[in-house]
């Protein structure tokens, strides 16, 4: 384990301690009733307030604009976790940032919920060089088909740990099935008709995104985010350009394009955002979805 990784762990651990020693000082919320519970990014939160409707709080651990990647918690988020009955979280290494902070629930509270889905297997040369053990695509969520089943594992677990309201979780998970089904019918009909289906993109989040409505990622400038592209990678990437016809790259709003901003002016190229988180905008994970097919289809 690296210097830095060890740090954060410890930090983190820190972190939880202070947050049980604190937590007798915080003032009770109010007894509403509702099943409290967290997701760790906004995209998922909002899966989970459709399938849990009012019966459920929903707690976002990640705070709004941050990247789940280079995220560090804080005490507040520990405070915050207190009184939680279940985390949902995405796994393979794009949150395990959760796992000390949600450390003093009691039973098995922390649902990945991957359960059922086709993971994409990740290249050695695809992987975070911090995270080399990280074997598969974390950023599932991106592919309106698996937020259906993410959305079906999300109502079993609500069933049960709340068998009471188990009729008005399904109930609510059909009606949101089927806004889901309009979103995805959307998002195809915009992108069939985008001519040049091959994108280059700011870190290596929308393989499942590419696979599901039939795009092409040709290139991305960061393997993870923060770790600037290779003097190599950076050749290949304007050979990228050149042999597909790229007239625009994609960068995202929680990471920094610095490092992108030359290799763009000195290519003349378009730079739009896409968006695989939401948070900073306050997108629900419909709205997210067809903004990110709209994006595509409207900078070619």
């Amino acid at each position: 384990m690296d210097k830095k990784r060890f740090a954060i762990i410890i930090g983190v651990i820190l972190l939880v301690v202070l947050a049980w020693k604190l937590a007798p000082l915080r003032q009770a919320a109010p007894d509403n009733g509702k099943l409290k519970v967290a997701a760790t990014v906004a995209p998922l939160a909002d899966i989970v307030k459709n399938v849990g409707g009012r019966q459920v709080e929903v707690m976002t651990v990640l705070p709004a604009g941050a990247s789940a990647h280079t995220f560090e918690a804080t005490v507040q988020q520990a405070l915050d976790l207190q009184g939680v009955g279940l985390v949902f979280a995405m796994g393979h290494g794009l949150d395990d940032w959760v796992k000390p902070l949600a450390s003093s629930l009691t039973g098995d509270k922390i649902i990945t919920v991957d359960r059922n889905i086709d993971l994409i297997d990740l290249a050695p040369s695809e992987r975070d060089p911090d995270e080399p053990d990280q074997a598969q695509d974390p950023h599932y969520w991106l592919s309106v088909p698996n937020a259906k089943i993410m959305a079906r594992n999300i109502a079993d677990a609500l069933a049960r740990t709340d068998p009471a309201n188990a009729s008005m979780y399904s109930a609510n998970l059909e009606k949101y099935l089927d806004d889901l089904t309009s979103a995805d019918a959307y998002m195809r009909q915009r992108l069939a008709a985008v001519q040049n289906k091959n994108l280059i993109t700011h870190h290596n989040a929308w393989n499942y995104f590419a696979q599901e409505y039939g795009l092409n990622i040709v290139g991305t400038f960061e393997v993870a985010p923060g770790k600037e592209p290779t003097v190599q990678q950076l050749s290949a990437l304007q050979d990228a350009v050149k042999r597909f016809g790229i007239k625009t790259v994609y960068v995202e709003p929680q990471l920094s394009d610095e490092s992108i901003k030359p290799f763009t002016q000195d290519l003349k190229l378009n730079v739009a955002k896409l968006d695989p988180e939401g948070g900073a905008d306050n997108l629900g994970y419909i709205d997210l979805m067809r903004y990110n097919a709209d994006t595509i289809a409207n900078n070619q």
